[in-house]
């Protein structure tokens, strides 16, 4: 899974949590319903992080900073300092500085396609969320800690935890183990309502020296 997709999937997570019919999810559910109340509006948002990956086999650290923006159930924006993830819900520029390269293609529904809020469509049935810590101070501020365990193990994402603000219930940090024991941990410094944000957002416009890889059908 490359960089990108970990973002959309995470961030998505972590915006956009599913529900689940587990008795004993109650208290998590009613946490994540209060996240949802908080996060999830048609205004377009802009969510701030900084992401941490570890490689379990060779230990070897990244760290980097991004931004996602998000508006409607398709359209979303991700920037970090390698690449541009760009969708307007029907065409996804995906854009490499290195290679001073984008790919264009069509948005396909299906397992590869990991839009931001689908998540909460998608997976609503894989994964059973429970409290795992209560009432943690994180710099002074009140927060509780999320645990979701896949039902099935062979999904990807093998144990995900989402700190909360149990003040504002904006998520603070996700942190996750994927199949190949590898760590991931998103800080969210920042979630809000940009009214600055415009249709011209959810579009890529190359310039003239950029290498263009036309792949829709």
């Amino acid at each position: 899974m490359n960089i990108d997709k970990r973002i959309t999937v995470l961030l998505g997570f972590c915006l956009f949590f599913f529900g689940t019919q587990s008795i004993v999810a109650q208290d998590a559910q009613e946490v994540i319903s209060k996240v949802q109340e908080r996060v999830n509006t048609d205004q377009p948002l802009r969510v701030d992080f900084q992401q941490v990956f570890e490689w379990k086999v060779t230990g070897k650290v990244e760290r980097l900073d991004g931004m996602m923006v998000l508006q409607g159930l398709k359209k979303f924006r991700i920037a970090t300092p390698d690449q541009t993830v760009v969708s307007n819900g029907e065409t996804m520029w995906t854009y490499s500085r290195l290679e001073n390269q984008v790919i264009i293609d069509n948005v396909r529904q299906d397992a590869q396609t990991l839009m931001p809020r689908d998540i909460l469509f998608t997976y609503p049935e894989q994964y059973d969320a429970q409290i795992w810590k209560k009432n943690l101070l994180i710099d002074g501020t009140s927060a509780v800690v999320l645990r979701l365990t896949p039902k099935d193990q062979d999904q990807f994402l093998q144990d995900l935890k989402v700190w909360v603000n149990r003040d504002s219930w904006q998520p603070l940090q996700v942190e996750f183990t994927d199949l190949n024991n590898n760590t991931t941990s998103y800080e969210i410094t920042s979630v809000q309502v940009d009214s600055s944000i415009t249709e011209e957002t959810f579009t890529f416009q190359p310039d003239s020296t950029t290498e263009i890889i036309d792949v829709r059908q």
